[in-house]
């Protein structure tokens, strides 16, 4: 009985503190709350407008149909909007970690201003110039280091394995 009461009494001391922590409190749902207004600011709406330009004017350069243009870019923009609020939901909290109250306040305050959305939106362009101008470094390198680790060791079986996946 003893052992009974002693286990009961063990685990209401650790269940406490584990269903106190279920909801944040006022300064945790601040930090959490400002965390997702500064991504929101710095990763949303204009990163979405961005996508869909840059979309746009991806597949102008092919030779589709006009309708069949149109779908995809309302398609690859609805998919990077549903990836990117997932992301933003991901990383809030690791947001709200890194940085403190005072910082997300002033983050927050600085690009919800005419300055602070221009350069968030410039930033993103930025990356995107970023990354394209990054792959033909990183295409011939990533192939070559493919190369030496097949060089290295046996590739057979992953060759075979990436065969029977694509079938």
């Amino acid at each position: 009985m003893r052992l009974l009461v002693s286990f009961i009494a063990l685990f209401l001391l650790c269940a406490g503190p584990a269903s106190a922590q279920d909801a944040p409190d006022a300064a945790r749902q601040r930090q959490l709350d400002l965390a997702g207004r500064y991504l929101e600011l710095t990763q949303g709406a204009d990163a979405s407008k961005l996508v869909r330009s840059y979309m746009e004017d991806a597949y102008a350069e092919m030779e589709l149909p006009a309708d069949q243009r149109v779908w995809l870019t309302d398609q690859m923009t609805a998919i990077f909007e549903e990836v990117m609020a997932a992301t933003i939901a991901d990383i809030r909290d690791d947001v709200a970690d890194e940085f403190t109250t005072a910082e997300l306040e002033a983050a927050v305050a600085f690009y919800e201003t005419p300055m602070g959305r221009s350069i968030a939106r410039k930033t993103l362009e930025m990356s995107l110039e970023m990354q394209e101008a990054m792959m033909p470094h990183l295409m011939p390198r990533m192939t070559s280091m493919s190369d030496k680790f097949c060089q290295r060791f046996d590739c057979t079986e992953m060759s075979e394995a990436a065969a029977k996946a694509g079938h």
